[in-house]
């Protein structure tokens, strides 16, 4: 809903359609008047590769004769985006010549050093400090928004089989649900933002 709403506000956005499964969100997705892609179930599970979910919209609205030319998802995972971050995405997409543009925020983890993998009863290093692997060229992926063409959507294999380019987004504002804990920061950082607002 949250999301629904704030796609109302970008006026760049002309059709909003909700993909799932599930009841209980396509029928959140139609009283606030998103239209509906019921998602297969195959694409519904926790391993489900969210690059099939836009093929299978795309061929979807192609189906129903609904031709665009911008294809821009926005997951309900980062409900703490606003809007202009989803406009300088748009802008910027507009005036660039990459096959796709998605959101990236600072990071405060390092591959090299703070990330290990466990092999049997002991840990190593997922990777090794490699030339050119610096602080400042390290960045997290975001779920706030991913720009793109339909056409190269449905011609590749994942976001990065052609030229990504990125928008960077703050940290306070990126946060991605991936589990209950990062539900319940989102929650606090909700409410603490519905507080601030009722006080000014």
């Amino acid at each position: 809903e949250i999301t629904i709403n704030l796609a109302k506000k970008v006026n760049k956005i002309d059709k909003i359609f909700v993909s799932s499964d599930s009841k209980k969100i396509l029928s959140i997705a139609r009283k606030n008047n998103a239209q509906i892609i019921k998602r297969p179930k195959s694409l519904c599970n926790n391993t489900s590769n969210e690059f099939e979910s836009w093929k299978h919209a795309i061929k979807y609205l192609k189906d129903k004769k609904l031709i665009f030319d911008y294809f821009l998802s926005l997951p309900t995972t980062s409900p703490l985006r606003k809007k202009k971050d989803i406009m300088n995405l748009i802008n910027k997409f507009s005036k660039s010549k990459y096959d796709l543009l998605l959101c990236v925020a600072k990071t405060n983890r390092f591959p090299h050093y703070n990330m290990v993998i466990k092999k049997k009863d002991v840990i190593q290093p997922i990777l090794k400090k490699a030339k050119g692997l610096e602080k400042n060229n390290i960045l997290n992926l975001t779920t706030v928004g991913y720009i793109t063409k339909p056409k190269f959507v449905m011609k590749s294999n994942n976001i990065f089989d052609g030229k990504v380019g990125y928008i960077k987004i703050p940290r306070e504002r990126a946060i991605d649900i991936d589990d209950f804990y990062d539900l319940k920061v989102a929650r606090f950082l909700l409410s603490k933002k519905n507080n601030n607002k009722l006080q000014k």
